[in-house]
């Protein structure tokens, strides 16, 4: 079965995950949430963009070590994080700039500033969320053959979670989603009125 990447990688992200993060960052749960949402879908849009670059994604999972950190505190048979500390801090750095090179401090400050979240903490989820992301598909290796074509797919439904800002600065544009919407509009409008109309 092809896993929905964004929601398998949503689970991982328990009341008890935002509890012990907000002990260093202190903001209101639902727009870390919100923030940590916004990060997974950026990373993994950040990867869809990086498709091209032949073996850029097995020498990315490379570059975590069985014995790191972050990688020993995921349970990913269960979808839980035993543990947060600090580590990602520097863990995750690296793979930012891997996968969004000169982009990452403004990645991380549209973020911020999109999100409603202090500009610190939007650098250090988006480096969470880099090393959950990265972490999860080095867990499951047989799916670095496909992912670019599995990003394709998924990409509409990532793309809806992320805020216009960052979406024009990863390189793409609004179109798809005002499409999207226009049209689920105008089937409202025929469904509430259209009855009406072709009824005398």
């Amino acid at each position: 079965m092809t896993p929905n990447l964004q929601i398998e990688l949503r689970r991982f992200i328990s009341s008890n995950v935002v509890s012990k993060l907000n002990k260093f960052y202190f903001e209101n749960d639902a727009l870390l949430i919100k923030g940590i949402d916004v990060s997974i879908g950026t990373v993994l849009m950040g990867l869809y963009n990086k498709a091209e670059e032949t073996g850029f994604y097995k020498e990315l999972v490379n570059q975590i070590q069985d014995d790191s950190t972050f990688y020993q505190e995921v349970d990913f048979t269960s979808g839980r994080i035993l543990s947060v500390d600090d580590c990602y801090r520097i863990e995750g750095n690296t793979l930012l700039k891997e996968i969004f090179s000169n982009k990452k401090g403004r990645i991380s400050e549209m973020i911020s500033n999109e999100v409603g979240i202090k500009s610190e903490t939007a650098r250090e989820i988006l480096n969470f969320s880099a090393l959950l992301v990265v972490s999860y598909l080095k867990n499951n290796t047989p799916l670095l053959k496909s992912l670019k074509l599995l990003l394709e797919d998924q990409k509409r439904d990532v793309l809806n979670s992320i805020p216009p800002g960052i979406k024009i600065m990863l390189g793409f544009t609004c179109y798809e989603t005002v499409e999207d919407k226009n049209q689920t509009m105008g089937r409202s409008i025929f469904t509430l009125f259209g009855h009406n109309f072709f009824s005398f």
